[in-house]
């Protein structure tokens, strides 16, 4: 890295240089490129086409022979086979015109062929002797393999007609793609030196006619990189040489005749010269960077002896007054700044240390005010980490001072603790100040904590951090639930009171309008309760009902509250029911420990009971006061129906829950 001024100027020329003439060799590169590729390609289309013009009249040759061959063969069913050798050897040059002579009669029976006489061969199903027998006056097949050499060629076709115009034969010859003919040495010529030569179908997908690979005749022609065989290997060049493509249609097959010259060879002379530019770049980058490091070097001299001077100002104030403040240019003005600047800079540094010393004092004066706080004060900075803690912290944490801080807040309360107070914390960082409560434990282990976290914010309105506050609310938390419990207790079954009972009432109906399930509630009254009292007086009562609250426990479910009521009447509320038979047994089993004697101090005691039933189906909207009043509705019937009995109330027990 260049770190003077002398060097920074000097690396700043190199680059513009370097910018300026990469740039201007770029540019001309791409001038010369497109109007070289416009020339050549123009040439290669030329040459293509002339090409291709040469291979059609071959084809027109091929077909002159073989009308000539059609005039002059007569009758070749009247003909040997060896007659019809000598006919074909002495009409056509082969292979040079034909690798293959052939005479169909217009079944499509092949009744001479030059190649192989003895194998029966019938071509009545080939497109070009379907066109024949249509009117064409000549046809050429597409590109096909043959059934006995399977070998890729075409076959050119000429009917035999008689003098009536009726078609008596069609004398058709083959070419082989393998074999020696002018298509074959189209694949062995080169353009330039690396350039080559293809024949492809027009077909879709084309196919390769010929190809200077004999493996990729009858395949599909693949993407334009590997167009002939030739393969576009890319360039890291600013500017890709793309080889060029020349196409031309010939008008006997429909064919394309394409030449590919690659750009490596194409090109190659603008490579040269773009080499030749970059070395006469880099020696003019070179000679700029020397040149303007020299020139600087001596424009910048004095600017080196402030340098010095400034820096032996940093020890000895002294050397303030060999500054070059007499000088008119901007190195005097900088020296009159810095010697302005020093001055101040004196006057401040005895008001700077006082306001120092003074902060430090709040910082220790803040640490000890908040070290009294009995609650946990700290400051989470923007990446979660402690930067301050009272010593409430210390002892909370059972961890010093040092540390804590700088540990993130994940890493001291652990994963699973962290969970619990994280979405709080990403309030407070999104700028919202959050206060919850945290509880945990039961009977002495209980413990119950505030925390609040507040946003602090700087002056640009950006987060700096998050001040946290825990106080312990353990005490009051537990008197607070110690007095919900009494107050929703009965004192002497130790079951739910007439407040607690209408809390979970109300509760059960929303559980039900919100579709949590059908929920019900019995009303039970002890038959001759009345009697016991009057007979042994309320303090055997009280134990009895005792008693009994134990046994009303024991037959429902966890889920379920039991209340008393006052005197003998308990009520029961079933939640979540899922069938009205579990009511039912509900019902028949407080029924039967009710009316089981109990075992009291003046000896066995027996009562008995009533039930009214009452329910609100799932999604039935339904008060707390209506489903009261139908279980009172049915205890009434149930009282009246006789003893030991239970009722539902209308429609109750047939309602859909």
């Amino acid at each position: 890295m260049v770190k003077t001024l002398k060097g920074r100027v000097a690396a700043t020329t190199a680059l513009v240089s370097m910018i300026l003439i990469v740039g201007v060799a770029v540019g001309i590169e791409f001038f010369v490129y497109g109007e070289l590729r416009s020339s050549l390609q123009a040439q290669l289309d030329n040459q293509v086409k002339l090409v291709a013009d040469q291979l059609d009249d071959k084809v027109r040759a091929k077909y002159l022979a073989l009308h000539r061959i059609s005039r002059h063969l007569g009758n070749p069913y009247a003909m040997t086979p060896a007659q019809l050798d000598a006919f074909a050897n002495a009409s056509v040059s082969m292979p040079e015109t034909f690798n293959t002579l052939f005479v169909a009669a217009p079944d499509g029976r092949v009744i001479y062929d030059s190649t192989f006489p003895a194998t029966p061969v019938n071509v009545a199903d080939r497109d070009y002797f379907k066109a024949l027998l249509a009117g064409a006056p000549q046809a050429i097949s597409g590109l096909i393999a043959g059934k006995i050499t399977r070998s890729p060629g075409v076959v050119l076709a000429v009917p035999v007609r008689d003098a009536d115009g009726r078609i008596t034969a069609v004398v058709g010859g083959a070419v082989n793609l393998l074999r020696q003919n002018f298509i074959v040495d189209l694949a062995s010529n080169a353009v330039g030196d690396t350039g080559r030569y293809c024949l492809i179908t027009n077909e879709t997908p084309a196919r390769y006619v010929i190809q200077a690979d004999v493996t990729k005749i009858l395949t599909a022609v693949g993407p334009e990189q590997t167009l002939c065989g030739v393969r576009d290997a890319g360039s890291n060049d600013l500017v890709h040489m793309h080889p060029l493509v020349a196409r031309a249609a010939m008008s006997t097959t429909g064919w394309s005749l394409v030449a590919v010259l690659p750009g490596v060879e194409a090109f190659d002379p603008l490579a040269r010269v773009r080499r030749r530019v970059v070395m006469l770049a880099i020696a003019a980058i070179a000679i700029a960077a020397f040149v303007m490091w020299w020139v600087a070097r001596r424009m910048l001299r004095p600017l080196d002896t402030l340098r010095d001077l400034v820096v032996r100002s940093a020890s000895d104030l002294r050397a303030i007054q060999s500054l070059p403040v007499q000088r008119a240019d901007e190195i005097g003005a900088l020296a009159n700044a810095f010697r302005e600047m020093m001055e101040r800079l004196g006057d401040r540094t005895d008001a700077l240390e006082s306001s120092r010393e003074a902060a430090r004092a709040n910082v220790r004066r803040m640490q000890e005010i908040a070290d009294r706080v009995p609650f946990l004060v700290a400051f989470l900075d923007g990446e979660e980490r402690f930067a301050f803690v009272n010593r409430a912290c210390e002892v909370r944490l059972r961890r010093s001072r040092e540390q804590i801080l700088g540990s993130t807040a994940q890493d001291l309360l652990g994963a699973l603790l962290y969970r619990e107070f994280a979405p709080y914390l990403a309030r407070a960082y999104a700028g919202e100040a959050a206060t919850f409560v945290w509880d945990f434990g039961e009977n002495n282990e209980y413990r119950c904590f505030e925390v609040s976290y507040q946003p602090e914010w700087a002056a640009n309105d950006a987060l700096v951090g998050v001040h946290v506050f825990v106080r312990d609310i353990t005490i009051e938390r537990s008197n607070e639930r110690r007095w919900r419990r009494e107050s929703h207790t009965d004192h002497l079954t130790g079951l739910l009171n007439r407040k607690g009972f209408d809390q979970a009432l109300a509760a059960a109906v929303r559980r039900a309008r919100e579709g949590a399930g059908a929920q019900a509630l019995l009303f039970v009254d002890l038959d001759r309760f009345k009697l016991v009292n009057d007979t042994w007086g309320h303090a055997l009562g009280d134990e009895l009902l005792r008693r009994l609250a134990k046994r009303l426990v024991a037959c429902v479910r966890e889920s379920d509250d039991i209340a008393r009521f006052g005197g003998d009447e308990f009520a029961l509320i079933m939640r979540d029911i899922h069938d009205v038979q579990d009511v039912e047994r509900a019902a028949k089993a407080i029924l039967e420990v009710a009316s089981r004697p109990m075992a009291l101090s003046v000896g066995d005691v027996g009562v008995g009971a009533c039930i009214g039933v009452a329910m609100v189906a799932c999604g039935e909207d339904k008060t707390p006061d209506m489903l009261f009043q139908d279980a009172d509705r049915a205890l009434y019937d149930a009282k009246h129906g006789g003893r030991g009995r239970f009722v539902f109330s209308v429609g109750a027990s047939a309602r859909s829950i």
